[in-house]
């Protein structure tokens, strides 16, 4: 369960922002809230609304910088670049770190992990766990290779001397089973994060997956629950090579799958139909792309993080998609749906909290990204959300002017 997410000197934003799932005082939609072991609420779902180019999906991308670094720096070489991009319209913030931090819920147990780093080295990593209410420290390092050990001291010194300036003391830690870190390395694994930089080809959805009876019924339901014309599911084997076909994204071991659709005469004789997934229309793939995803993570009660998840869908396919998020019934376990949105017709306190509403905004002066609620304003009940927004009462829209061809 993510808490809070913070991130300073990368990409757009300059100066540190933070993207909370806490939950405020507000008492509608009590289903749209998870309660934790210590009596803090947080959020199933949150929307990040803004103009282009204010860096509403530069939160997201910061966030897949940090999981990615986090699983992957362990097999960084000695001397490769870090991978951050810093803040490149401010002379000072080029050569300064860039910082990430995340508080996160774990197996009942809380943490916080967070890490500073410029294209060389780490500079500062630590993690913090919260055993029984209050704060230990796991690990601290500082410049580089200062490191702090409480706990387990012999263990994490041996540890530390397999690590390297350019990788991540966690991602050491776990790759040799340390058990006090797996499960923070554990929870990043388990987070499914698609933006530009993911390079996801399928989002969840391959050939491998659908082959199992039980798994392909179940999309086949979502996808005909969402009237997209499809009845059923078949995974083939393909015998020629994969660059032979359109799109590879719903390929996996030489196998791809086809829709069944059933079509009636004019008799009212009905017959089947088959279609390559790569012939299906782009909201068809889309959302295809998205379901396999949203089961999964359903079921394990996990973090969904998707920027312009609702590209060539139907408003009411993204509706109800965080409506399975915000329900008790479909979502008992807590998981988590984070994504970025240019529809406006999801503004509304009908489907969402004011907590659960997010806006990003370029600065005229610095060029940088600033992040806030919509429950930072006074918002009567009753407020038409989406008419103030695109009047500009909430900021976050962009200014565009008369005459503009």
């Amino acid at each position: 369960m993510l808490i809070q997410f913070s991130v300073e000197n990368y990409l757009s934003i300059k100066d540190k922002v933070t993207f909370s799932m806490l939950a405020g005082a507000d008492k509608k939609h009590p289903s749209h809230v998870i309660d934790t072991d210590d009596k803090k609420k947080c959020l199933k779902a949150a929307v990040l609304y803004g103009a282009n180019a204010s860096g509403k999906s530069n939160v997201l991308n910061a966030f897949w910088y940090m999981a990615n670094f986090v699983l992957t720096s362990h097999e960084k070489q000695l001397n490769k670049q870090t991978g951050r991009i810093p803040f490149k319209l401010d002379r000072e913030s080029i050569g300064k770190p860039s910082s990430f931090e995340v508080i996160f819920r774990q197996n009942g147990v809380r943490y916080a992990y967070g890490f500073s780093a410029n294209e060389a080295e780490v500079t500062e990593e630590y993690l913090y766990y919260y055993p029984n209410g209050r704060a230990a420290i796991i690990f601290e390092r500082k410049n580089k290779d200062d490191y702090r050990f409480i706990t387990d001291v012999d263990i994490q010194n041996s540890l530390k001397e397999r690590n390297s300036a350019n990788k991540l003391y966690l991602s050491t830690a776990a790759n040799w089973n340390y058990d006090k870190v797996i499960p923070v390395f554990q929870w990043f694994a388990s987070c499914s994060i698609i933006c530009r930089f993911s390079r996801a080809e399928a989002y969840g959805n391959d050939a491998g997956e659908l082959k199992d009876d039980g798994y392909r019924a179940a999309i086949a339901a979502m996808l005909q629950a969402a009237d997209l014309g499809i009845k059923s599911l078949e995974v083939n084997e393909y015998a020629g090579k994969r660059n032979n076909l359109l799109n590879k994204s719903f390929v996996n071991a030489y196998f791809n799958v086809d829709a069944i659709h059933q079509i009636a005469d004019g008799d009212g004789n009905t017959a089947s139909y088959s279609l390559n997934m790569t012939e299906e229309s782009d909201g068809t793939n889309s959302y295809f792309a998205l379901i396999g995803i949203v089961k999964k993570v359903l079921e394990n009660g996990e973090l969904f993080v998707v920027d312009d998840m609702d590209s060539h869908l139907h408003p009411l396919l993204t509706r109800n998609i965080v409506a399975l998020f915000n329900s008790n019934e479909h979502n008992p376990k807590g998981a988590q749906l984070i994504f970025t949105s240019r529809n406006t017709n999801l503004l509304d306190l009908d489907i969402f909290r004011r907590d659960q509403i997010w806006f990003t905004e370029k600065s005229e002066n610095t060029a940088a990204t600033d992040l806030f609620s919509l429950y930072d304003f006074s918002v009567r009940k009753d407020t038409k959300l989406e008419k103030n927004y695109l009047l500009g009462r909430f900021g976050a829209i962009p200014f565009i002017e008369d005459g503009l061809l």
